[in-house]
């Protein structure tokens, strides 16, 4: 990715609404979020008299904000309002508490609220948390007594909830720290957001009758992968170092289920890996240090699958010839408009064999990649690299990792990383061609950062 200026700094941290309380009378449901401090709060209105519709205006978000002291004016109003004979003397009453909105789903009798009610801490970028979810709940919006259950309901529920969101689901607050996103696209001069990559936005789906109806501060992006980071000394100087991995969702799915590319040109089972170093003495989000990396990998962007007849080895089969490396195009196509170039492809499959079988994917990407470089001006060729990883690790005289590291080194220097502060220079130790009694000694080498 291209060098950005020097200026460039996380945003603010803005005041999210990390504190929802869930409170209901027989016609409404209200859902009051307001940050850590109580300095700022907002009021979610959704309607319960049809819950199989979310048409505007049975949720409405009032677009004001509320001080701690108005916010709970307005809640009395509410309770004194709802005591009334046709009540039964109830008034409003808090039902749930809560983190963040994962989302709606509606089944046959109407719409549930998604609701994170237990998180975890996981890593922090520049003042900004980043969380793991550890538990969520299902609440109905829809009045039980007002309508009839319908006897499949609580299956369909049943199989929703086999989706264990506590296994590897991540969010940040969006207004803070969007996860979705490089650091990269994260750290600007121009104030204004960067738009979400969508296709690590798994509940996307969920959010469809919420988004441009209620404020932004309600939304919550949930990406799946993973997150972890580690305070580690450099000379005596903390340093934070965060992997986040991102899955998209795109062409997800589980091992020989999911293989090579669909007609978007998404991969089976892409993943975006970006490693983040940055100085863990400050976590204010302007005067810290920060680099990031990226890799991704992916299937072999081409229409194949395996043969799952076959329990041991199951064959590979090209389902599909593509003449003009269509899947190939899009997916590359994609990453040079996301990363820019140059790009380099890493290929660890086999290339030979007595029965074709993963060879037959080698093949199948090299044709593509040459094919395709004929479109390219030279300085957006694609690289192609080919490591018969299997066949090297038979050889006990070569050190596979060692191949790799050389591989590694070779596309660092020629993409280079992201770095936010001036241009550094590196210590680099050499023979001494002087004395060659004295082994080591120090030069200074401009570093390429982009």
């Amino acid at each position: 990715m291209g060098q950005e200026p020097n200026c460039v700094t996380l945003r603010p941290v803005p005041a999210a609404l990390q504190r929802l309380a869930i409170y209901e009378t027989k016609t409404k449901l209200y859902v009051v979020g307001s940050t850590n401090d109580g300095t700022s709060c907002r009021l979610l209105k959704i309607d319960r008299a049809h819950p199989t519709t979310l048409e505007a205006p049975l949720v409405e978000d009032d677009d004001a904000e509320y001080s701690d002291a108005q916010i709970k004016e307005v809640l009395l109003m509410l309770d004194d309002g709802n005591k009334s004979t046709a009540n039964k003397g109830q008034g409003l009453v808090q039902v749930a508490s809560a983190f963040g909105i994962v989302g709606l789903v509606r089944f046959l009798e109407g719409y549930y609220l998604i609701l994170i009610t237990k998180r975890k801490p996981v890593a922090n970028i520049g003042g900004h948390m980043i969380y793991k979810i550890e538990d969520t709940s299902f609440y109905p919006i829809s009045n039980p007594s007002s309508n009839p259950a319908h006897p499949c309901e609580s299956k369909y529920l049943k199989i929703f909830q086999n989706v264990d969101l506590s296994s590897n689901f991540y969010f940040s607050y969006m207004h803070s720290y969007d996860l979705t996103l490089p650091l990269q696209c994260q750290m600007r001069c121009n104030p204004n957001h960067t738009p979400s990559c969508m296709k690590f936005v798994w509940n996307e789906h969920l959010l469809q009758d919420l988004k441009g109806r209620v404020n932004d501060r309600w939304i919550l992006h949930i990406t799946h992968g993973f997150i972890g980071q580690h305070n580690i000394s450099v000379f005596g100087r903390p340093i934070y170092l965060t992997m986040i991995a991102r899955r998209s969702k795109e062409f997800a799915g589980t091992r020989f289920l999911k293989r090579g590319a669909n007609d978007e040109g998404h991969v089976a089972n892409e993943v975006e890996t970006e490693q983040v170093v940055h100085d863990a003495s400050t976590t204010l989000h302007d005067s810290g240090r920060y680099t990031s990396f990226l890799q991704l990998r992916g299937s072999v962007p081409s229409f194949w699958s395996q043969d799952l007849s076959q329990v041991i080895k199951p064959g590979i089969i090209i389902d599909r010839a593509s003449p003009f490396s269509t899947p190939a195009a899009l997916h590359f196509a994609s990453c040079l408009k996301r990363f820019g170039a140059p790009i380099t492809c890493l290929n660890l499959v086999k290339k030979r064999e007595k029965r074709p079988r993963e060879s037959l994917l080698s093949i199948e990407l090299e044709a593509s990649i040459a094919y395709l470089n004929q479109f390219l001006p030279p300085e957006h060729h694609i690289r192609y690299i080919h490591k018969d990883m299997h066949h090297i690790n038979r050889k006990k005289s070569v050190n596979l990792i060692e191949i790799l590291e050389k591989v590694v080194d070779d596309c660092l220097k020629a993409t280079g990383f992201f770095h936010n502060g001036p241009e550094l220079y590196c210590h680099k130790l050499q023979p001494n061609p002087e004395s060659p009694n004295d082994p080591l000694f120090i030069t200074l080498q401009p570093l390429r950062i982009r």
